[in-house]
C-alpha cells in the first residue's frame, strides 16, 4: 500500500483532527512511497530507528515523534543523527501522540485498563476524548500487590507506589493516564477515584497521594506507552497484509538504582545487584 493510504487510515482511525496537540501527528519524515514492513516503537530514538533499518522496514510507527510545536527545530547533534538514519534508510516516520493516548480501543490508557481487567471504561471527563485520561472499574477488587504484579508482568517494568498503603487495602476504582499523567491527581484536590496508574509523576504527586488517600502506581513513561503501539501495528498488519515487527525496550526496568549502604557506601539496590 502507499504511505499516504496508511497515514490517511490512521488519521481517521485515531480521529486526529479532534485533538489540539503539540505533536505533528501523521507523517513526519518521508521515506519509501510503498509500505510493506512496519516497525512499531514508543519513541523515535536512534536505537528504534536503527533497529527498523536493520530489519529492512520501510515505516517506523511511534507515539513520540521528532517534531513538536514550540520545540527547537534545528537538526543538530543527536537529532541530526536520527533524521540522517531515517533518510539514508528510506524509512517513513509516522507519529501519533494524544490521539494514541485517548483511543478507546487501541490507545495507551485503554491498554493499561485491559491488562488490569477493567470494564466500564470512560474518559475522566465523561464522553470527552480530549480529556485524554480515563476512569475505569476493575472487574473485581484487587490488592496493591496484585495490581503491581500485573503491571510488572505485562509491561516488563518496575513499579513505584505512592501513598499510604495497608495490607488489606482493596482497589476497584482507577484513573488511568499513561506518560506524564500525574496532573490527573496533582490538579484534583478532591479526587473521587481510589488509585491512579501513570507513567511518571511530579514532586507534588507524593503529597497529593498521601493527603487525599489516593494510591499512585508509577510504571515508567516509556513502559506505559509501548505495548499499545505494538498492538496497533499488529492490527495494521492484519488489516492490510503487511509485515510487522514489535520492538520492546525495557528502559525503566534496566536503569541502575543506587542507595546508601552500610558504612556510607554507595551500593546497587538489591534487585539490581
Amino acid at each position: 500500500m502507499k504511505i499516504q493510504q496508511l497515514v490517511s487510515y490512521l488519521d481517521e482511525l485515531l480521529a486526529v483532527n479532534d485533538f489540539r496537540d503539540v505533536s505533528y501527528n501523521g507523517l513526519q519524515v518521508a521515506g519509501s512511497s510503498e509500505v510493506q514492513k512496519i516497525v512499531t516503537a514508543c519513541s523515535a530514538s536512534l536505537e528504534a530507528i536503527d533497529e527498523a533499518v536493520e530489519l529492512g522496514a520501510d515505516t517506523l510507527l511511534v507515539h513520540h515523534g521528532l517534531f513538536w510545536r514550540g520545540a527547537d527545530p534545528r537538526l543538530v547533534g543527536n537529532y541530526y543523527q536520527r533524521v540522517k538514519s531515517l533518510i539514508e534508510g528510506k524509512l517513513n516516520l509516522v507519529a501519533y501522540h494524544l490521539p494514541m493516548d485517548a483511543h478507546m480501543k487501541w490507545g495507551n490508557n485503554a491498554y493499561l485498563a485491559h491488562i488490569l481487567g477493567c470494564d466500564k471504561l470512560d474518559y475522566i471527563v465523561p464522553s470527552d476524548k480530549t480529556s485524554i485520561a480515563m476512569r475505569a472499574q476493575l472487574l473485581e477488587p484487587l490488592t496493591v500487590d496484585e495490581i503491581v504484579a500485573a503491571l510488572c508482568h505485562r509491561l516488563d517494568t518496575k513499579v513505584t507506589v505512592l501513598g499510604n498503603i495497608t495490607e488489606d487495602m482493596m482497589i476497584d476504582d482507577l484513573a488511568i493516564c499513561s506518560g506524564s499523567g500525574s496532573s490527573v491527581l496533582d490538579n484534583n484536590k478532591c479526587p473521587t477515584f481510589q488509585a491512579l496508574v501513570t507513567g511518571d509523576v511530579n514532586e507534588q504527586t507524593y503529597h497529593m497521594a498521601v493527603e487525599t488517600g489516593t494510591v499512585v502506581f508509577v510504571v515508567g513513561h516509556h513502559a506505559s506507552e509501548q505495548e499499545a503501539m505494538n498492538l496497533l501495528g499488529a492490527h495494521l498488519a492484519e488489516q492490510f497484509g503487511l509485515e510487522h515487527f514489535a520492538t520492546h525496550f525495557a528502559y525503566e526496568k534496566n536503569v541502575a538504582s543506587y542507595t546508601m549502604g552500610a558504612g556510607n557506601n554507595i551500593v546497587l539496590e538489591p534487585d539490581e545487584a
